[in-house]
């Protein structure tokens, strides 16, 4: 039977392309019957955008009412949204009968992370509670795909990526790779693990990784120094001194995707469940940052 799936937050960046896999035609209707959109402005330009894709729009809060007939939810609020209001759509989601819950964790693993801060134990403390309220009832799965692939080279210089000037610093050692994953795939990722869960929630992990591609800074600096037909310098700073400053200032995000970018810690290359979602790309083929690179040269393209 198909489900019925709705998400929080699916006017930010990764939310439409969500919204445009569980509509894509390859699963809807007959997989996917309905994508229900929780927005806080059912009229604004984002809102209309994923109305004329076909989701169903809903302006206010996640309800208990909202929730009615929706078998999984998607949470991609941003990171500015607290716990407790987390904990709050969560529960009215598992009081409705909602089978399976993807909380917002995507990006960096946090059980392999060596630090703390505050973004990460939000998002870990949230999952937690949500298990907690749904055990037994609703399916909670953890999905950590790295770095989303397009945000790659949007803070450029701001992360060590500066393009322009044809120089590449990383705060650790230069051939720790990380892993990088398009949106694209995430919601395409997301539509396979509703429907095993669906299926059979035993069949997928509480804690979910995703490679589409894996690259250290030096092998990014070739790729992309190939590509423009020029030669990118390598610099590394100190990744201690890079981590203190986050660690001092929480607010301090680019000197953590800095760390992270160097310390090896989002390299999930060699264990993830790319075969679970995506076996032998039978589904789509991930695309990788070498087919980014070719489309934006290095450099931003909105």
């Amino acid at each position: 039977m198909p489900i019925n799936v709705a998400i929080a937050g699916a006017t930010g960046h990764l939310g439409p392309n969500v919204v445009r896999a569980f509509l894509d035609a390859s699963v809807h209707p007959s997989q996917v019957k309905r994508v229900v959109v929780f927005t806080r402005t059912a009229t604004s330009a984002a809102a209309q955008g994923l109305k004329d894709l076909g989701a169903e729009v809903i302006e206010g809060a996640p309800s208990v009412e909202g929730f009615k007939d929706i078998d999984v939810f998607v949470s991609v609020l941003n990171d500015r949204v607290p716990t407790d209001a987390r904990d709050t759509y969560t529960q009215a989601a598992i009081e409705a009968g909602v089978k399976v819950y993807f909380p917002n964790d995507f990006v960096a693993d946090p059980r392999v992370l060596d630090f703390e801060h505050p973004v990460y134990k939000m998002k870990v403390a949230h999952a937690n509670n949500a298990r907690e309220m749904g055990s037994g009832k609703t399916k909670v799965i953890s999905v950590y795909p790295g770095q989303f692939l397009e945000y790659l080279f949007g803070a450029g210089a701001l992360i060590g990526l500066d393009t322009v000037n044809r120089t590449y610093t990383v705060a650790g050692h230069p051939n720790n790779k990380f892993s990088n994953t398009s949106t694209a795939d995430v919601g395409s990722a997301l539509v396979r693990l509703s429907l095993l869960a669906i299926e059979n929630p035993a069949s997928v992990p509480d804690h979910v990784r995703l490679s589409g591609d894996a690259v250290s800074v030096a092998g990014l600096a070739k790729i992309v120094g190939d590509e423009r037909g020029e030669t990118i310098e390598v610099k590394t700073t100190d990744a201690a001194e890079t981590k203190q400053k986050f660690i001092d200032n929480p607010a301090d995000l680019l000197s953590l995707v800095k760390y992270v970018f160097g310390s090896g810690l989002m390299d999930f290359s060699t264990k993830n469940d790319n075969e679970l979602v995506n076996p032998g790309e039978s589904f789509w083929k991930w695309k990788t940052v070498n087919d980014a690179v070719k489309e934006n040269k290095g450099v931003f393209r909105p």
